[in-house]
């Protein structure tokens, strides 16, 4: 993720990096491993906020919106809500760009009752520099 960081660092965008502790303790509650590309996005940043970008992760408050924990629960409640996927940006209009540790994919679901709408071609990294940097 060394572009990743190069853009963070040149942006000067708000991050929260977290320890292995805190990433390990958010595998126990959700319940499902986290892909190690997953992990290091959550060890090198946590979360990223930049502009009107906000990504959801780790490093604030476990009842902050922007906790990754706390937006997977809201949005697990919907049926549709793919299985080992957390949330990374919110798109608007009830759709989100969700990131398949299993899979190591990123989708774009719609709630209620859209379901998953497609599946990006993007690696974790080119996504978020094309999404949150524009690059």
């Amino acid at each position: 993720m060394k572009k990743l960081e190069q853009l963070v660092d040149l942006h000067q965008a708000n991050t929260r990096p977290v320890d292995t502790a805190s990433i390990q303790n958010l595998e126990e509650k959700l319940g499902f491993a986290l892909s190690d590309e997953y992990k290091r996005y959550l060890s090198a940043f946590g979360v990223i906020v930049f502009d009107a970008y906000e990504t959801y992760g780790l490093g604030v408050p476990d009842d902050y919106y922007l906790n990754v924990f706390a937006a997977f629960s809201d949005l697990g409640r919907d049926p549709t809500y793919p299985k080992n996927t957390v949330p990374l940006l919110e798109i608007g209009d009830g759709q989100y760009y969700l990131y398949d540790n299993q899979a190591r994919k990123l989708l774009v679901w719609a709630t209620p009752n859209g379901g998953i709408v497609r599946v990006l071609e993007d690696g974790l990294e080119a996504f978020l520099i094309k999404h949150v940097f524009a690059g």
